[in-house]
């Protein structure tokens, strides 16, 4: 159901999926790079140019200069608003959506004008006036060059674009729109709290000035003649900003946290406000001495600065700063934390347990866009990527070396990490419902009161990256899912295709389920049970297979060929597959997702046979693909794999005499398992969202204790 904003005249209407379809492809006329190339330079005349300023700054009695680069940031929402191919996709009023999910309707939330601040920020404006909203990124992790110039970028996106549009590349994604200037250290000034004040207003002014076109536009508004023939008239704001400011003295810039709770989560504390802060910076500049001032501003934990967007109109600085997944989580909470207190308890332990963690992760399956490390111990990395799939394996390598008994302490730390995990992949859920966000919260409550019981380490806990989490699921409901505020540095989609359907949800063809490929030449069984005659796998291959076809083909409602039993011969011939592409609906957010899949002795030097999940008439299993083949029964071809069970969460492989058969079109998707002794596996929950809450259902359905 998708209930449009009241000031929008749209009524509220409830669809069903099958009723939105893709739209038409367009014809790819590329040719070669140089067509690419030309096409380029084409549209780079079309966008908004840099332009060159100087900024003043008054600081111990005189005046410095800056030269700042920055494009007219109205100038660039113009650019996009007239591109044909990107105008059908804006959403100019704010949506509630939910999901019929058999008993009631589920509100969820996704993009940023499907939650509550878009809502809000459009309510507050006159009737029939179109909120236009952007996300700016100010990255001060990453310093670029401008000709001789060098500063942190800001990057500007369009909150009204859908993610796959905004987050991808091209038109439509992110613009760099200025640098923010870098103030050389001068040893005359170093360490003095003015020269700190300085930097920071050098920051704000260069802020100020690349936002200056959205401060007028915020609260007078401005017409637009759109692509549809409809003059829309759009108030500029800032629904999002992912930067460190650093005017704050208290360490949260959400709320008035002291400096000794950061790590108390059982109590809530006021929330700032862009008033509350301005008044008291109008306040104390009214102050004669400097020693006054600093006596009202401290009351709030603030420095004496005008914040550069307190001129922009519903674009309150404490409400637009959000929880950075990748910079407060990946990049800091886990990389300069847990990480190297885990590493600290591991090294303790000597040499030996240092060498199996690096063999730990050598030895980890291989799985699509999991990065696979041969060594991490003693490795300083500094990709936030990078540090988030190392965190994903952590808990798989080193669960039989941190244990209760060889590291109390240490054990206890994999166990927050273990919560720390659960509510970091909640946080990339890429849509959430009440619930979900429900469960969020408490996986973030879990890990707190955990990490209270660690209290016998030298480890400082109080610290704000670990209070930011109490905000996140805060965040999400206002600005909706994470992936709208994490600006993971090499995080692309596959551009506008991917959001070109109304609702988030596609009727996809069941014959499209699966499709084998790396295709083998074809076999007899006689060849095929010679060749693997030392594998218990194949014993008696053509015998069960019939028992299987015979047993599988009436329980599907097919009838047999000629109603008569099925009883393949040994000089039948099949044909192997070693490459099995899997697309399922995601759990998460409905969307066609898709797996690769390998059953390949030799896949690039090494064998390959990846897991799945299966779907039986009791239950969803688990297996291990070793044989992939469809074989001819009548006139048609069924795809069928030879698969080694392992039970339920139990998590241990039957022996290899006892693999049974199984229709490749009831695979569901792919599994990860990693080897922990003998028979037994562990199934890998963390390495994607809808992964996690499938193997949760599991733990649900086999009646386990789950934490949280």
């Amino acid at each position: 159901m998708m209930e449009h904003h009241p000031s929008s005249n749209i009524e509220a209407e409830v669809y069903a999926f099958n009723d939105f379809k893709r739209r038409p492809a367009e014809n790819f006329t590329f040719k070669n790079h140089k067509d690419i190339h030309v096409r380029w330079e084409a549209a780079s005349f079309r966008i908004t140019k840099f332009t060159k300023e100087v900024i003043l700054v008054p600081y111990d009695g005189k005046t410095w200069n800056f030269d700042l680069h920055y494009r007219d940031l109205w100038g660039l929402a113009s650019d996009v608003l007239g591109d044909p191919h990107i105008f059908p996709h804006f959403m100019f009023d704010a949506q509630h959506l939910s999901k019929f999910d058999g008993e009631t309707f589920v509100r969820f939330v996704n993009k940023p004008y499907t939650a509550q601040d878009f809502w809000d920020v459009q309510s507050q404006l006159p009737p029939d006036r179109k909120p236009l909203t952007f996300i700016l990124y100010a990255d001060k992790m990453r310093l670029l060059s401008f000709g001789t110039v060098k500063g942190y970028p800001v990057v500007a996106r369009l909150a009204n674009l859908p993610t796959g549009i905004r987050n991808g590349r091209g038109t439509g994604s992110g613009y760099v729109v200025g640098w923010l200037l870098i103030v050389k250290e001068d040893k005359d000034y170093a360490g003095k709290p003015s020269w700190v004040n300085f930097k920071n207003a050098v920051w704000h002014e260069s802020f100020r000035r690349i936002t200056l076109s959205l401060a007028s536009k915020s609260r007078v508004g401005q017409w637009f003649a759109c692509m549809d023939g409809v003059e829309r008239w759009f108030f500029l704001i800032v629904l999002i900003l992912s930067a460190d400011y650093e005017e704050h003295l208290w360490p949260c810039p959400i709320c008035l946290v002291p400096q000794h709770a950061l790590s108390d989560t059982s109590k809530t504390y006021t929330r700032r406000t862009a008033d509350d802060s301005h008044a008291a910076v109008t306040t104390a500049q009214a102050k004669d001495t400097i020693e006054e001032q600093e006596e009202v501003l401290k009351v709030l934990g603030l420095r004496n600065i005008e914040n550069a967007l307190w001129a922009i109109q519903y674009s309150d600085v404490h409400r637009v700063l959000l929880h950075d997944r990748c910079h407060f989580n990946h990049g800091g909470l886990w990389s300069r934390h847990y990480w190297v207190e885990l590493q600290k308890y591991i090294a303790r332990l000597g040499r030996a347990k240092v060498s199996q963690v690096d063999k730990a992760y050598q030895a980890f399956p291989h799985w699509r866009d999991l990065w696979h490390l041969n060594q991490v111990m003693n490795v300083l990395f500094v990709d936030s990527a990078m540090h988030e799939d190392i965190s994903k394996m952590i808990i798989y390598a080193t669960h039989n070396i941190l244990t209760e008994d060889e590291s109390p302490l240490g054990y206890l730390l994999l166990q927050c990490v273990r919560l720390y995990l659960e509510a970091d992949i909640y946080t990339a859920f890429e849509v959430h419902t009440t619930a979900t966000i429900s469960e969020g919260r408490n996986a973030v409550q879990a890990l707190m009161a955990l990490m209270k019981d660690d209290n016998e380490s030298d480890k400082d806990w109080n610290f704000p990256k670990l209070h930011m989490l109490t905000h996140l699921f805060d965040d999400i409901e206002a600005k909706g899912a994470s992936r709208n505020y994490n600006m993971k540095p090499n995080e692309q989609m596959h551009g506008p295709l991917k959001d070109c359907d109304f609702l988030p949800g596609l009727n996809v063809d069941g014959s499209l389920h699966v499709k084998l490929g790396s295709s083998q030449a074809p076999q007899m069984f006689a060849l095929i049970e010679d060749t693997h005659r030392n594998d218990d796998t194949f014993t008696n291959f053509c015998v069960r297979l019939n028992s299987f076809l015979n047993d599988f083909l009436p329980a599907c409602n097919i009838r047999l060929p000629d109603g008569k039993r099925i009883h393949l011969k040994s000089d039948v011939a099949v044909t192997a597959h070693q490459f099995l592409r899997v697309n399922f609906e995601s759990l998460i957010d409905w969307w066609q997702h898709t797996d690769y899949l390998r059953c390949n002795p030799c896949f690039y030097n090494a064998p390959r046979f990846d897991c799945v999940f299966i779907q039986t008439h009791a239950n969803v299993i688990i297996g291990r693909l070793l044989f992939l083949f469809d074989c001819p029964v009548g006139e048609d071809l069924f795809p069928l794999a030879l698969d080694g069970q392992l039970n339920l969460f139990r998590v241990r492989a039957k022996p290899r005499a006892q693999a049974e058969f199984f229709s490749v079109r009831l695979i569901i998707r792919g599994a990860l398992l990693v080897h922990d002794a003998g028979l037994d596996y562990l199934v890998v929950d963390t390495v994607d969202t809808d992964m996690f809450l499938r193997v949760k259902e599991m733990h649900l359905q086999a009646g386990h204790v789950v934490r949280i």
